[in-house]
């Protein structure tokens, strides 16, 4: 595994801007475009709710290689000091471990592959 030296929550923060913009992107590219329409889409998959549940069905269908797993389990071990309002402490540290892997394929240079787990996010996104 490369040798990770970024707070988890950095690497989370990066990661929500990530996946926050293949959200927008993806939702505009369905034809959507109504305002209210395109907050309350981009809502469902930014939510901490949506994220966790993405996270979950990427871990259970094994689609995370090893060293994915472990920067997800570092992101949900953070010690975040204001968790979400809408959401319980693991619901949102498990949103914070997906956002934390998006900003670890980010950081170092792992584009490929963010492009494609952000595709199959999205994917399981439309099912939330």
């Amino acid at each position: 595994m490369e040798i990770v030296m970024e707070n988890p929550v950095t690497l989370a923060w990066l990661g929500d801007a990530i996946y926050n913009l293949k959200v927008r992107e993806t939702i505009l590219a369905s034809g959507k475009c109504r305002p209210d329409v395109l907050q309350k889409t981009a809502a469902k998959y930014n939510s901490a709710v949506g994220q966790a549940k993405v996270l979950d069905a990427l871990l259970e269908r094994d689609l995370l290689n090893e060293d994915e797993k472990e920067i997800v389990r570092r992101g949900r071990n953070a010690h975040v000091k204001s968790p979400a309002k809408n959401a319980d402490l693991k619901t949102y540290l498990k949103a914070t471990g997906l956002e934390a892997l998006f900003g670890y394929l980010s950081l170092y240079h792992h584009e490929e592959r963010m492009e494609e787990l952000l595709t199959i996010c999205m994917d399981l996104g439309e099912t939330l």
